[in-house]
């Protein structure tokens, strides 16, 4: 009998990867408890980071510009510094340690995050950006992806520095708070007449509503005038956000909270006068230039900073308090020991700590992946520059305040409809205007384009009557219907329509926030469309087919009848890209004209 030699069977594939997997988990179970949240930390700000690139880059702009939405781009570091205060419970928390939970809440909120930045751009057009839904969702993913890094517990001990990051979302200061706030602007320019008056270092401008002001430097005047963003309201806004953020964590009785608050807006309201004031002294004695260049950019910044530590500095004097580590024994903010029903503490402590998030890698490689698609779509809203800032607000000027046209074409105003304004407000204006051809510029036809401009306040006046309705109603027949990508990240609709009295027309037509001459913002929908008409629209200059997606109905290239609407529709698509820039072009020269504020 012979020995037989033992050959070990070598490790399979799939035994290899579970032996790494095992290896790293065993790492990541004992690894030193700050080591892993500072990982935990780092990829969930990595990941944040990476999805709102351009969102967040966006908030730090407003910063740089005289706008009352100036402060929210303290909004993030309000919500990173409540984070941090929260970092550990307060109080003994439920020992969760359920990862399906974990998944099925934070799942969800990252698809829905995702889904936002994907799916609405193209269904919202510029209105998007208009109403910054990107910011809107900002919080959504933030939640969904603490609830997969950290899990629930945290999620629910961090809910009011993830709540916080809504006030980073502008339109709701635009539609609501900011009118309420307008009301500082008159209050301003009241006070500031009365101190220009006794200080003698300014004078009121006649017919100017008290709003610009006079100042002379060795016998040369220049004007200062004080809009919104200079009369108070940033600095309101920003002690706002400050302060919501110190109360909710101050312990006090409710009505401190709100006189401290109260106190803090109207601080903030007197040291904005100081800093006018100091403005209108220094353009006397130093001139324009010191004033504006030197002083005007930082004395806001630091009459706020001090607002801000003289109100921190109130806070134990009016008998609040900010409470500083935890009132309860400190429980490991990801880990925990299992609950016990028999032996004593001491045998429970010994036993082995149960993490919240024994599995790291999997919800690192989710969080990331769905950072990277929408990172993606975070990029492309920087098409949105050429028709809204960077905070939601409307670049263009009203077509219908300033017609332009595509460079070799010429617009003429042709009629008014009035009948329309029950259908789409009683402020609302309805202009056609004729654009024809001069030969010089890159497209060229042998019609006229035809644009019918609707300017209404209302915006829900357009769902209600669209352009597919009014056509139907008429008697036209549609034959597709097509979503077109325009200039400044619009998106449009395409349409085809015949009809055996009129012959087929090919309509492009968008909807687009608008600025007034009277500072509000309005909405505009402009329809381009052309006739054919005996042998057809000749087009010149149009070398590329459209960006089009098919939503309904088609149309048959080999067919001639069916390619002339093609044709009419990729050159209506160039000329609504010319139209739009041409737009953005004058719109920079009307709002380069606007006046130096203080």
């Amino acid at each position: 009998m012979t020995d037989a030699l033992y050959v070990p069977t070598p490790p399979s594939r799939r035994d290899t990867i579970k032996n790494w997997q095992d290896k790293w988990r065993q790492r990541w179970t004992d690894a030193p408890q700050t080591n892993r949240t500072w990982i935990q930390v780092g990829v969930l700000l990595g990941a944040v980071l990476i999805a709102y690139n351009y969102s967040l880059s966006t908030l730090l702009e407003t910063a740089d510009q005289q706008t009352p939405l100036a402060y929210i781009s303290l909004v993030p570091a309000i919500a990173l510094a409540l984070a941090a205060v929260r970092s550990r419970p307060l109080k003994p928390e439920p020992p969760i340690y359920d990862r399906q939970v974990d998944y099925t809440i934070g799942i969800p909120l990252i698809l829905a995050a995702v889904a936002i930045n994907e799916l609405l751009p193209a269904r919202m057009s510029a209105l998007f950006w208009y109403y910054r839904i990107d910011l809107f969702s900002l919080p959504i993913f933030v939640a969904g992806a603490v609830a997969i890094i950290f899990g629930c517990r945290v999620l629910w001990r961090q809910k009011l520095a993830i709540a916080f990051l809504f006030l980073a979302w502008p339109y709701p200061y635009q539609k609501y708070l900011l009118g309420v706030l307008n009301a500082f602007t008159s209050l301003t320019l009241l006070a500031m007449d009365k101190i220009a008056v006794w200080t003698h270092f300014a004078t009121p401008a006649p017919a100017s509503d008290n709003a610009v002001f006079s100042v002379t430097h060795h016998g040369t005047p220049f004007t200062l005038s004080i809009v919104s963003a200079c009369s108070g309201v940033n600095g309101v806004v920003g002690f706002l956000l400050v302060g919501s953020a110190f109360a909710a964590i101050v312990r006090g009785p409710i009505v401190r909270k709100v006189l401290w608050l109260t106190g803090g807006i109207i601080l903030l309201w007197i040291l904005n006068l100081g800093r006018i004031t100091f403005i209108f002294f220094a353009g006397k004695e130093w001139g324009e230039s010191i004033a504006i260049n030197v002083f005007h950019p930082f004395v806001g910044l630091v009459l706020f900073c001090v607002g801000v530590i003289v109100m921190l500095l109130l806070i134990h004097p009016l008998g609040m308090t900010i409470p500083i580590g935890a009132t309860s024994p400190q429980v490991s903010p990801d880990s925990m020991p299992p609950a016990s029903a028999n032996g004593s503490p001491a045998e429970t402590q010994k036993r082995k700590v149960t993490l919240a998030v024994p599995k790291v890698y999997l919800a690192v490689v989710a969080v990331v992946l769905a950072a990277l698609v929408v990172g993606v779509s975070n990029v492309g809203l920087t098409t949105y520059n050429l028709v809204a800032g960077v905070s939601g607000d409307a670049k263009l000027t009203a077509f219908i305040q300033g017609p332009v046209a595509p460079q070799g074409w010429s617009t003429r105003y042709e009629t008014t409809y009035g009948w329309a304004k029950p259908l789409f407000g009683d402020t609302s204006i309805w202009n056609r205007y004729i654009m024809r051809s001069e030969g010089s510029g890159p497209l060229h036809t042998n019609a006229p384009v035809v644009a019918d401009v609707i300017n209404t306040p209302d915006l829900s006046s357009f769902s209600a009557f669209g352009v597919e309705d009014c056509y139907a109603f008429h008697g036209y027949a549609l034959a597709d219907v097509t979503q077109v990508s325009l200039a400044g990240g619009i998106t449009g609709q395409a349409m085809s329509y015949t009809s055996q009295q009129f012959g087929s027309w090919s309509i492009v037509y968008w909807i687009v926030p608008v600025k007034m001459n009277t500072g509000g913002t309005s909405f505009e929908r402009v329809v381009l469309y052309v006739q054919n008409s005996g042998q057809g629209v000749v087009v010149k200059g149009v070398t590329t087919a459209a960006s089009v997606h098919n939503l309904g109905g088609s149309l048959n290239p080999s067919n001639e009848a069916d390619h002339a609407l093609i044709n009419n529709r990729t050159f209506l698509v160039a000329f609504a890209d010319q139209l739009i820039y041409a737009q953005s072009s004058h719109s920079a020269i009307v709002n380069a004209g606007n006046g130096i504020s203080t």
